[in-house]
């Protein structure tokens, strides 16, 4: 089956959760003998054919986000229709528009949804509205839509009375053997600090967990791995804000030696006030993490019994958790063991793979 997905920044994945999800899917699909092109934005010099038996085509980044992806959308999806692929697999609500174009010329189109995006006070009002407006769209106009929590699933359901296909993302389970020659070169030491890894930006909270760690007694520092993408304010201040603990920001980092970073934290902390499945819990919990996390719907979905919450929003509640979690280890053991075993059984990137191929290949039956 001839496959193309669009409206990512592509692999290999340096972004976010669709370029790991795309990166972890395709891959797997094209060592099953399918032929699978992702569509690649790229600032980077540094740009390949193929990645891991999938093909990639590459186009620049515009300096303007809305701009680019509308740029990057219609154009990815032109081409995809010259070289006519049996599947267009669009990623965000956002990419409704693009997925008419293929329906129209009676291509097979698909949308993984993400959360609520219109939720995210990062963005802009109308540009908050014009998304939570392509809500409808993006489950009607494309032949499969795709959300990544049930709870997402269930609000579809109720609010236009047809539910997507529920595929959650995926992460990989990972021995918790720890390289100290990667957590030297960032001056830490296995078990011995907190982690968040993310995206800088207000919905994702990290100005609570900051907060949340200046309250309690610890030796251990906190430390934060990601970026701004937009390079707005939050960034700027969370460094900015005042703190008596050692804080450490690492920017991005990907690889082997974010790896090592998940596997070496004593806890990792998830303070989000929107989300879909979190990518950074569900990693964390494969390499054997405890998790704290907020107590929104879909967090709880995610970790289960196998995490602990603490109240959305409240500081106070996530610095009781994180006092309890460092003065007891054999709570934290058995949350890692719980983590493991809940990724193993619900979140493996195998099937998930399989659960999209039984999309497309739906989708293809009905074209025949």
């Amino acid at each position: 089956m001839r496959i193309a997905v669009l409206n990512t920044r592509g692999i290999p994945a340096r972004y976010g959760g669709f370029e790991v999800c795309v990166e972890e899917v395709s891959t797997r699909l094209a060592a099953k003998g399918h032929d699978v092109t992702v569509y690649c934005g790229s600032q980077s010099d540094q740009k390949y054919d193929t990645y891991r038996g999938v093909k990639l085509i590459n186009m620049n980044l515009l300096a303007n986000k809305t701009l680019d992806f509308s740029f990057r959308g219609l154009l990815s999806t032109f081409d995809a229709l010259g070289r006519r692929y049996e599947i267009l697999h669009y990623f965000a609500t956002e990419s409704a528009f693009y997925a008419m174009i293929p329906r129209v010329m009676l291509r097979k189109a698909v949308i993984s949804l993400y959360g609520f995006s219109w939720n995210r006070p990062s963005y802009p009002r109308w540009v908050r509205t014009a998304l939570r407006l392509s809500s409808w769209p993006a489950l009607h106009v494309p032949q499969a839509s795709t959300v990544d929590s049930m709870y997402a699933r269930e609000w579809y359901r109720r609010e236009y009375g047809k539910a997507p296909i529920f595929i959650p993302y995926g992460a990989k389970v990972m021995p918790r053997v720890v390289d100290p020659k990667v957590l030297n070169q960032f001056g830490l030491e296995p078990d011995q600090y907190l982690l968040y890894v993310g995206f800088l930006l207000p919905e994702k909270g990290v100005h609570y967990i900051i907060r949340a760690f200046n309250e309690i007694e610890c030796e251990f520092p906190l430390v934060i791995v990601g970026a701004d993408p937009y390079h707005s304010s939050y960034e700027r201040l969370l460094r900015r804000m005042p703190s008596g603990r050692d804080v450490r920001f690492l920017g991005t980092v990907w690889g082997s030696d974010m790896e090592n970073l998940y596997k070496g934290a004593y806890l990792y902390v998830n303070a989000s006030e929107t989300e879909g499945t979190s990518p950074g819990i569900l990693q964390a919990m494969g390499c054997g993490n405890c998790v704290v996390a907020s107590d929104i719907p879909q967090n709880l979905e995610t970790i289960g019994e196998a995490g602990v919450p603490f109240r959305n929003k409240n500081p106070e509640d996530l610095a009781r958790k994180i006092k309890l979690l460092l003065s007891d280890a054999d709570i934290v053991e058995d949350h890692r063991r719980k983590a493991v075993d809940r990724v193993t059984r619900f979140y493996s990137w195998d099937s998930i793979a399989d659960r999209f191929e039984k999309v497309y290949m739906s989708l293809s039956r009905d074209a025949s």
